[in-house]
């Protein structure tokens, strides 16, 4: 004699479907990597540009290193590994080296005993930079000299643009509407610039293994993606770094791209303490 399974009740169209992560996300419970903690951790401060587009020559740490509770100051001379990184392409310094190419891109990184012992190190470190015109629109920037002089343009699966500064360029057309309309109405359309607004910060946790590995704890969309972009910047093998998913409050694409996850890396490396 055989009994029949339960049959497994799913949601249906038009039925409202509890959200197990709903109720602690409203009332302010929910925990997220911002949240995490490890017996004797730093905190990590990154120093990023006030200039949209300005070259560097040079950086001066002495006075951070010499700042209270501070144990670590990096800048792109302490990367251990590959300088770039990149979802798609190798692109993005992981600390701007002679230049910054947009406001807010990472210059160096401290780690103290407490965050504001990071945050007032950060800015003791005396960055010499010489403003450079910025480039406000893509049509302008066609018309520059490459950012990347080593990778002047950059195919998308698609043909290489014979522009500079172009990572994708595609037109879609599909049938003939002047043939099938009566009126053709053709004109410029711009639209503007929009950004997730997600639940939680881009934060997270790197503790050490002791073995010269990493595990880092952090809201993320794809754990492998981040991991073969963590390990060639460390320097390490892809089994060596282990990116676990912390509490994550959304993400919609915005949590693609790296945000923490190899500066983290670096200052718990590089301190041998989470």
């Amino acid at each position: 004699m055989s009994t029949a399974a339960p049959k497994l009740e799913l949601g249906r169209v038009g039925e409202i479907v509890p959200r197990a992560d709903g109720i602690p996300k409203v009332t302010g419970e929910f925990a997220y990597s911002s949240d995490l903690h490890a017996a004797g951790m730093l905190w990590g401060h990154t120093l990023r540009s006030p200039h949209s587009h300005a070259r560097i020559t040079g950086i001066d740490v002495s006075a951070a290193l010499a700042a209270p509770g501070v144990h670590a100051v990096l800048t792109h001379a302490d990367v251990p590994g590959e300088k770039l990184y990149g979802l798609e392409f190798q692109d993005q310094p992981v600390l701007a080296i002679d230049r910054v190419r947009y406001f807010g891109e990472p210059v160096a990184l401290v780690a103290a005993e407490h965050p504001e012992q990071a945050r007032r190190a950060a800015e003791l470190i005396r960055v010499h930079y010489e403003p450079l015109p910025p480039i406000a629109d893509a049509e302008t920037a066609t018309e520059q000299e490459p950012l990347h002089p080593d990778r002047p343009t950059m195919g998308h699966g698609y043909r290489d643009d014979p522009r500079p500064n172009v990572v994708r360029s595609l037109v879609i057309r599909h049938g003939n509407p002047d043939a099938e309309g009566d009126v053709s109405v053709s004109g410029r359309y711009e639209v503007g610039i929009q950004d997730q607004a997600f639940l939680g910060p881009e934060s997270g946790l790197c503790v050490p293994d002791g073995e010269g590995g990493i595990d880092v704890y952090v809201a993320t969309q794809w754990l492998h993606v981040d991991r073969d972009q963590v390990a060639p910047c460390l320097g390490l093998k892809p089994e060596q770094v282990r990116i676990h998913l912390g509490g994550v409050g959304g993400a919609f694409g915005g949590r693609e791209d790296l945000s923490m996850q190899i500066h983290g890396s670096m200052l718990a490396l590089h301190t041998s303490r989470p």
